[in-house]
Parts: structure tokens; sequence; C-alpha cells
């Protein structure tokens, strides 16, 4: 069985009865707490022996067996103590006849004879009186075998221990109470205690039968424990856990030995055994919250989760009983068997250790089951009654805090009801929340989400015109290298174009059309672009232009004027001296001051002449190059801002930098070349393009001239913008990288059109890696990669319409691919993966198509449309492991011939989705739903009979919204 078909018939399971689910969730989560915890403990090992200190036994007494008593005390002497310190409440004459006998034989006997009441006094006074520097701290029950001190003190070898505790255990068990003693005493020797041992230096308590303490670590300490109040009561059990807190908040570390046995003999009677329980868990609750209260265990993440583990735990364990109980009741055989089962095996596993000795217990199992729950109940009753305490065990009752029947009653109410309501609330969700809404599931489906024919569903499909129909080359500008013998006419015929606009387009180089130089580059138009002239030229001057550089003081700009003339920065330095244009060294120029090329010039800036061009860039002062109606061809160079006082590039964008910027009917080619720590935002009150690397049509020119380039093979990098375009058209981008940018990697802006964006690389800029915005039509975008940017990979924007977006790779971005406000654009043959969202439609984008996509791993949307963006085709797209793969809240759209598998929902329908239809697609292993409609009621979507929906959790689902 494939792992797809396993987890479906899981899930498919669980969906048949869904009101277990809770009750696995918590088995799970209890169960991997659980196992963890027991992994973690097969490490723990014990310190080994060989420590010597001085050790002080204390041990208060009150109503002790006298025989116990005996046993005890010669247990402890056999262990080689440096004293024996009993504390003996003054009404126990028993024992007081029965230490004062045993002292007589041992000088290491010391009685104390307290008429202060309470285990806590009684303690204190003896560690006072001790004068070991280990001091043994156990009840008067106790006992002792051969090496427990030896092996208990063990782990003082280390200077930061504090305190340690021992492993208990019951002798011979014989009576019910004791037996189930024996059961919880075992598995918190056998799980909890070599766990918290293991991962850190906080254990919940160092038992108060036997637990050893460095007497340094608690003399600070004891009128803190004495002295405990909780809820403004005095509080008078539960001193050997407070204890353990104060010297694991005072830094102490503690730790268990394993080594170290001890005894105790349990009660024999159950009722007095389940007081203890209630008593010791009374206890644990205090110390537990005070001990979150006080904060000092967040130091332990780790004993902090298990403390509000244990806090939890007994809540959970109610729900186990109450949903066996309703199972039952609803006749639901397989529940009720699986629920039994898991009992048996479950609390098996936990009377283990107790059973290695005693296997014959385990007839004990119901009965050791219903203790557990019982366990349950206790915990939440001593929780609602956390003021009560006292030492009830041997305490006579005028000792006792008075706990009245009204006060019992409330706190018992108070439980029953709590176990009343899970039960109320798992009923009201089975009825209530599963039988009774599946017949409404099916009416609202068929009605909001009716079947028809694949005729019906498939038709009115409208074709997207756009750039799939136009070859991109005839949109592409082109550069020629006139030579002896042409004419602009015959140029226009060798490429197909108008002479007119080849004309216009290359007006500001032609002083005689007669008499052009040779090698000098025109721009051929794209053939289908219509130039409109805004004034009128003399193309037959009688003079050539002539070159003229200078310096204009005023401006702080070298200024080059002559048309149809060609310079390099050479020629310049000749004529304005190396105060404003200097080579620094061998191919490295350095601009200090701006540079102006007036119209119809060529700046060639080539490798064999110049390989780092840097523009002077400081806070008071950044030289451009400025570029109006004239052409920068650039091979092979790097052109950064530099800061020559740091030496380095200008790295603050804010304060001003360098840039380029090319105006109206100009060309900047880049080739093999590196730009990068250029630009800053455009001021409010600057007409320029101070972005970076800027190509900008003045909007009262559009239509007038040409403003391209060819971008080959180059790098934008460490830019306010990589690059940007306005009115730019035909220009080639390919083999680019863009990263790392403050803002965009590429943006083209208005008007920019019949671009070609091919083979580039977009990747970790500040907002979208790409973006047309604007008006920005038949463009093409093909095979690039976008990744790691802030926002979006691709993005069309503003009325960018009839683009393609094809064959590229788009991945760790906001949006993959967004279309905001963009029509008749195709979006095909992509790979999406790894977005927040694949592909986003909205704000009105119509009638685009996405289709033949792979589109997986995206952890919002697979494809989002929305905003009233209406009759867009989602079509024969590879849809996986997305969140969502389709979300569509608009009208008319179409979902067709799609493979969805492994996402979490197939095709989800909500807010204003209508009349959209959904026909040939294929929707496997969604986990929870293959098509979802959240819509009004007035509101229907068209699903035709041709899905092949299959394996889903839910395969068809609709909720239905007011």
């Amino acid at each position: 069985m494939s792992h797809d078909v396993l987890i479906y018939y899981l899930t498919k399971y669980l969906d048949f009865y869904p009101f277990l689910l809770p009750l696995g969730i918590i088995g799970i989560w209890r169960w991997s707490v659980w196992g963890m915890k027991k992994v973690t403990g097969l490490f723990y090992k014990p310190y080994p022996s060989g420590f010597k200190a001085t050790v002080s036994v204390v041990t208060p007494v009150y109503n002790e067996n006298p025989q116990t008593f005996k046993k005890a005390l010669a247990s402890w002497l056999k262990n080689r103590p440096s004293e024996i310190i009993a504390v003996i409440d003054y009404t126990d004459k028993k024992c007081i006849k029965i230490f004062k006998q045993f002292s007589k034989k041992n000088p290491i006997a010391k009685l104390l004879v307290t008429k202060v009441p309470g285990k806590r006094p009684a303690l204190a006074k003896g560690i006072k009186k001790a004068k070991g520097e280990i001091v043994a701290l156990i009840d008067s029950d106790t006992i002792w075998r051969e090496g427990t001190l030896i092996h208990g003190i063990a782990p003082f070898k280390d200077n930061k221990i504090g305190g340690v505790a021992t492993r208990q255990s019951l002798i011979k068990p014989q009576s019910l109470a004791q037996k189930l003693f024996s059961m919880r005493l075992e598995q918190r020797y056998w799980d909890d205690i070599p766990f918290l041992s293991k991962v850190g230096d906080i254990l919940v308590c160092l038992s108060g039968r036997t637990a050893f303490y460095r007497k340094k670590a608690v003399m600070p300490l004891l009128d803190r424990m004495v002295h405990e109040t909780f809820m403004g009561e005095k509080v008078i059990s539960g001193e050997d856990k407070r204890l353990t807190y104060l010297i694991e908040a005072a830094r102490w570390k503690a730790t268990y030995q394993s080594t170290s046995q001890v005894y105790t003999v349990g009660e024999k009677k159950l009722s007095i055994f389940l007081s203890q329980q209630i008593r010791w868990t009374r206890n644990s609750w205090r110390a537990d919250l005070k001990a979150l209260y006080e904060k000092w265990v967040f130091r332990s993440p780790i004993y902090t989760a298990y403390l509000i583990d244990r806090a939890i735990q007994p809540f959970t364990l109610l729900i186990s009983p109450v949903f066996f109980l309703i199972s039952l009741y609803l006749q639901l055989w397989i529940p009720v068997i699986v629920i039994l089962i898991w009992w048996a095996i479950s609390r098996t596993i936990k009377m283990y250790p107790h059973l290695k000795k005693y296997p014959l217990d385990i007839l004990l199992l119901p009965v050791y089951i219903l203790f557990n729950f019982a366990s349950a109940y206790i915990r939440i009753y001593a929780l609602l009654s956390i003021r009560t305490q006292g030492w009830i065990t041997r305490w006579d009752k005028s000792r006792l805090q008075k706990f009245t029947f009204a006060q019992a009653i409330s706190a018992h109410a108070g439980t029953i009801l709590l176990f009343s309501l899970v039960a109320l609330g798992v009923y009201f969700n089975k009825y209530h929340n599963y039988l009774l809404p599946q017949e409404k599931q099916r009416e609202l489906v068929a009605k909001t989400l009716p079947k028809v024919n694949t005729v019906l569903a498939s038709a009115e499909i409208q074709k997207v015109l756009g750039a799939s129909d136009v070859n991109i080359n005839s949109l592409l500008t082109k550069k020629h290298k006139f030579q002896l013998g042409e004419s602009i006419w015959s140029i226009a015929e060798q490429y197909g174009v108008s002479g007119d606009n080849l004309l216009l387009a290359n007006v500001q180089k032609i002083t005689n059309w007669n008499r052009i130089d040779p090698n000098i580059y025109f721009t051929i138009p794209p053939k289908n672009l219509v130039l409109t002239p805004n004034y009128k030229f003399n193309y037959v001057r009688i003079y050539r232009d002539t070159l003229g550089i200078y310096y204009d003081g005023p401006s702080d700009q070298i200024i080059v004027s002559g048309r149809g003339m060609s310079l390099t920065l050479a020629d310049i330095t000749s004529s304005v001296g190396e105060d404003y244009l200097e080579e620094v060294e061998p191919g490295v120029w350095y601009l200090k001051s701006s540079l102006y090329l007036r119209s119809g010039l060529t700046l060639t800036l080539d490798k064999e002449q110049v390989r780092w061009l840097r523009l002077a860039s400081t806070e008071k002062k950044q030289a451009r190059i400025f570029a109006y109606n004239s052409d920068i061809l650039v091979n092979g160079v790097k052109i950064t801002s530099w800061d020559d006082s740091k030496k380095d590039y200008d790295k603050n964008y804010k304060d001003g930098r360098s840039y380029i910027l090319v105006k109206d009917g100009s060309r900047l080619d880049l080739k093999d070349s590196e730009l990068a720590y250029l630009g800053y935002p455009r001021p409010t009150n600057s007409s320029y393009s101070t972005y970076g690397v800027s190509w900008r049509m003045s909007t009262k020119n559009l239509g007038t001239g040409v403003l391209t380039g060819e971008i080959i093979n180059s790098k934008f990098h460490e830019n306010y913008f990589g690059a940007y375009t306005y009115g730019a058209v035909g220009m080639t981008w390919r083999g680019n990288e863009f990263y790392n940018n403050v803002v965009y990697g590429l943006d083209p802006h208005d008007d920019s059109n019949g671009f070609l964006v091919e083979n580039n690389k977009f990747y970790n800029n500040g907002k979208h890696g790409l973006i047309f915005s604007k008006r920005c039509i038949e463009n093409t975008i093909r095979n690039n990669i976008s990744y790691g940017n802030k926002y979006h990979g691709i993005m069309l924007h503003e009325k960018s319409n009839n683009n393609v977006i094809e064959n590229n790779t788009i991945y760790d971005n906001h949006d993959g691919i967004a279309l905001a406000h963009s029509s008749n654009n195709i979006i095909r043959n992509n790979s999406v993966y790894q977005n927040k969202r694949g592909v986003r439609v909205d704000q009105g984008s119509l009638n685009n198509l996405i289709e033949y996509n792979t589109i997986s791993d995206n952890s919002q949307y697979g494809v989002y449309v929305y905003g009233k963006s209406d009759q867009n085709g989602i079509e024969n797209n590879k849809l996986s492991d997305n969140t969502t793969a389709v979300y569509v809240k608009s009208v008319g759209n179409r979902v067709m011939g799609n493979k969805l598998n492994k996402n979490e929902a197939g095709i989800y329908l909500t807010g204003n989705a209508n009349k959209n239809r959904i026909a040939g697609n294929t929707i496997t292993y969604s986990k929870d739903y293959g098509i979802y409609a959240k819509i009004a009621p007035k509101l229907s979507n068209f699903i035709g009979e041709n899905n092949f929906i299959w394996r889903n959790k839910k395969d068809v689902f609709a909720y239905e919204v007011n």
C-alpha cells in the first residue's frame, strides 16, 4: 500500500468518526511526550559511589507505628550515618520511649521533642541541630537497605549539587491500596525521574521518604519553608516539594540516584490511600503554580514544558472515558473496541515496572485503568480545593484546618460539572456537528455546485489575443552599422520598415541624409511602430557639426555637442583636462563632474579603453551621465558610484547618488558590463529619473522617437532600481542578472512595449524582481529565473495587456507571478513553486490564460483569482502540494483540464465566485477538500461530469454564507 493510499484511508476513517479526532490527537500527544521521556531516560546513569562526607539523619515523628519505627531506625543505623536526629511530637509517648531506648545503645542518636505542630518546623529544628555536611531527611516509616547512604551521597562530589532523590519502592504490597501505590511509584522512577535527571538540574520533588541535601544549601531556606503561605493561608504539608523547589530556585542542582534504594510500607486502607493522593496532589498544585508564578522555572524550558504538560494532563485524561461512554451509548462498536484495546495496551505498558516484580498483578489491569481515570478526578478536585491542607495521614483532627461540608461539596460539584461539560460537548459534537449536517451538506452541494454536462461546462471559451499571436522579432529594435554606399531608403528596405520611421528614429544623428558618416549606428524601429514628428528638421545642412566639449562651471558638468559625432572618454579628457575626468590607472576612469551629451552623439565605452568608470558620489556632489537624444554603447565596462574620500562605492542612497539617464530618442546598449551602487529616489521637485540606470521618454514625446537599447549579459546590483524604463520600445534584455537592488530588479514602466526579456536572473531585490507597470503591452518574458525577491517574482501592473510570460522558473517570492488590472495575457509553461502565492490575478484583470504551468509548494494559493478579475482561464496546469491549488473569488472563470494532487484544498470558491466552470480536472489526494465552495446561496458554479475527483478527504464540500 502506497503512502498516499495509506494517508487516504486514515483520513477517511477519521472523517467517518470525526468526533473521535480529539481523542486521537490527545493520545498521540500524550504518548509522544511519554515516549520522548522514556527514550531520554534510557541514557540516565547514576553517580558511582566513593564520595565521603559526614551525614546527619533527620526524621520528624508523629503517631508512627512503633514496630515500623524500630525497623526504620535499625536500617538507618546499618548505613553508619554520623548522627540520627529524631524530632518527635511531645504527644507521641510511644515513639519517644522507643527512641530513648535506641539512643542509650547508640550515642549518635539525638532526641528533640517538639511542642510545635507540623512537619516543617520539625524538619527545620532537626536540620539546625545537625552537624553533618549532608542532611538525610527521612520519613519515620522509611526503611533503608544496605548501601542507601553511600550511594545517596555520591552525587555531592559535584559542588553544585544541592539535593539528591532516592529510588523508592513498597515492601511486599499486599492490599489493593498498596499495589496501586506500588504501580504509581515504580512508574515514576521508571520514566519521569530518570528523564528529568538526564535533561537538566531540576527534579519535580525530592520525596520526603528519603532525600539527601547539602546542609549549606538548605540552611538559608528554612525560614521560607516553615512560613510558606498560599492564597493567604499558612501551608502545612508538602514540605518535601517546597524544599526541593527552594534549593532549585536558589540555583542549586538536584539529581536522582537510582542506586540509593529505600522502602516504605504504604497505607493498607484504600480510603486512606485516596486521601493521601488528594493531599499530595494539592501539594503538587500549590508548589507548581507558585513556581510558575515566581518564574524561576523558566530558566529551564524543558522543565517548564513538563510542568505545563502535567497541569493539562488530568483534563485531557477525562476525555477518554467520556468518548468511551458516548460510543457505548450510541452503539458505535468499533470505537468501543478500539478504546478498550488501547486502554489495555497503554496501561499494561505503564504497569510494566511493577509487573516485573509481581507478574500476577496483571489481573488488576481493569482496576488500574479505573484508578487512572479516578486520578484525573482527584487532580481536578484537588485543584478546586487547593486551600485545604494538613498532615492528614496521622494528625489528630483538632490540628487540621477545618474543611466544611459545603466546601467539600462545592469542590466535588465543580469537578463533576467539568466532567459533565466535557461529556455534553462530545455528545453535542456528535449529533449536532456531524450526523445532522450530513443531509444539509448534500443539499447545499447540489444547489451551489450543480453538475452539468461537459459540453455546457466548456462552452463560450474566448481566445486570448496578445503577444502570442505576434512574432516577437517584429517588435524589437535592431542596430545597424551604416556602410559606404548605403542610404536611409536602402536600409529601410533591407529591414522591411518605413523609410520615414527609420529617419525619425535616427534624425538626431543626421545633418545631411546625403552625407552620412560610415560606421555610425542606426536604430531600426519595430515594423509596426508608427512615429509622428513633433517638429521639422533640415536634412540637407551644408556644414557638418563639429565636436564641442567644454566644462560648464555653474552647472558643474562637462557638456558635449555635435550631431552625428562619435567620441570616447579620452576625447573628453583631452578637451577639459583631468580636473573633471581622469584615468586614475590604466583602464580605470574617474568622472569628477557630470557629463551631458547633447543630441546626435555616440559615446563608446569599450573594455579595450575602459575597464571601470567611477562616478564621483558624495553627500554633497553626485556626478551623473545624462544623454539627450544620443547613444551610449557600453561593452565590458564596470560603472559604479565612487566616494574617493572613502575609497569605496557610495553605499548610502538616501542622500543622493550618481546615476545614468538617457532620454527621448536615445539608445543605451550594455554588453558584458556591470552597473552597481547607482541611483536614489527621485526628488519630488526633479524631472529626472534618478533611479540608477534609466531610459526615459518625455511624456510629450511619446510616439515621436525611439528610446531603446540592447542589454546583454550584464549585472545590475545594489542600485536603487536595478534598471528603469519609461516609454521605451523594442528593447532586448538577455542573460542579465538583477540582484540586491533596493526596490526593483528591472522596472519597465509607462508605455514600455515590445520588450524581449529572456534568460535573465532576478533575485534578492527589495520589492519585485521584474515589474511591467502601466500600459506595457506585447512584451515577451521567457526563460528567466526570479527568486528571493521580497514581493513578487514577475508582475504585470495597470493595463499591461497582451503580454506573454512563459518558461520561467519562479520561487521563494511573496507572489510568483502577479497580474493587477492587466488583461489578455498568457502565462504558460512556467515552474512556480515555494512562494506564498504562485499566480495572483486581481484588480479587474480579465481574460487572461494560465496554462501548462507547474505550480507547487506555495504556502497559501497556487492560483489566486479575485478582485473582479473575471473570465480568466486556468487550464491544463499541474498543481501539487499547495495549501490551496486554485482559489477563486470572481465570476465566469474556467478551471479546466488541470491536474491537482496532494494539495490541502484543490479548488476553493468563495466570496463573489459565480458562474465559474470546473471541467475535465483530475483532483486527487487533497488533505481537506477536492472542491470547496463557501458562497452565498444565490450564487452557483458549474461542475462538469468529466472531473475525476478521487481519494480526497472530502471530494466536494459546500458551506453556506449568509
